[in-house]
């Protein structure tokens, strides 16, 4: 239990003393992390990479493509989709493009949501319309497919692989689905009101009422909650030391342990 709860009651401690700043002076719709602790919020079409201490390093910015839907970094790649116009561009650590844009459209995936890397060098991707979630491979050559056949449809806004392959789909109101490496679906957590959520190891990390929940997904058991310190909280990750909270008015705040 002390291990579980260390990390939450850093945080408390942190909040007491003042430790927690503001970042950046620009404002953003969606933001996530990489493993180093990178951040990469991203608005309309502009993706910037920032430092955990909010030191700009890249930007990407392709607005002929439409506005940016959703954001994976992975450890050497990252993926920008852009539900609108089916695009997937993956970019290297210095944010250039690696490869070929991959048009979603042009391989038959026209109702694809969401869109995450695997760390077997795997694409996954989500069909809301179709309640399908595929695995392709780096040039959306089909691998596998699995339909959803739950009694309810979900909407998921949320796809993440966690290193040892396991996927993830986050529902706001039917909380966490998990599936294994190859598609097949292993277990649902139903819990509701979820605003923004995180797989890290065993560990689900998730904001819900403006409170921060740690929750064992192996024991099925929560280990700790405690308020937000930023009182209109939107995301949350936690990268590292860091934690990050963007709020509602597309402010990214920081606190390290």
């Amino acid at each position: 239990m002390i291990q579980r709860t260390a990390f939450f009651i850093l945080i408390a401690l942190h909040v007491v003393i003042g430790q927690s700043q503001t970042l950046f002076n620009a404002t953003y719709d969606h933001f996530t992390s990489d493993i180093q602790a990178n951040l990469y919020p991203w608005s309309g079409s502009s993706l910037t990479k920032c430092s955990p201490a909010g030191e700009v390093l890249r930007v990407f910015d392709k607005p002929a493509f439409g506005n940016i839907s959703y954001v994976d970094a992975g450890v050497v790649k990252t993926l920008v989709f852009y539900r609108e116009s089916g695009k997937i561009v993956l970019l290297d650590n210095t944010l250039s493009p690696i490869g070929n844009v991959l048009d979603l459209f042009k391989h038959d995936f026209s109702s694809i949501t969401l869109a995450a890397l695997s760390g077997n060098n795997r694409i996954i991707l989500f069909d809301e319309t179709n309640q399908d979630l595929y695995i392709s491979d780096l040039n959306l050559t089909f691998v596998s497919k699995t339909h959803c056949n739950f009694p309810e449809e979900i909407a998921p806004f949320s796809l993440q692989c966690e290193p040892d392959h396991c996927i993830m789909l986050v529902d706001p109101q039917k909380g966490f689905f998990f599936f294994d490496q190859f598609g097949t679906f292993e277990r649902q957590i139903p819990i509701s009101g979820i605003q923004s959520a995180q797989l890290s190891g065993d560990n689900l990390i998730y904001l819900k009422d403006n409170t921060l929940y740690q929750y064992n997904r192996k024991r099925l058991e929560l280990t700790q909650a405690i308020p937000s310190w930023v009182p209109n909280s939107k995301e949350i990750r936690k990268a590292g030391s860091w934690l990050f909270i963007l709020d509602k008015d597309g402010i990214l705040h920081s606190i390290q342990e």
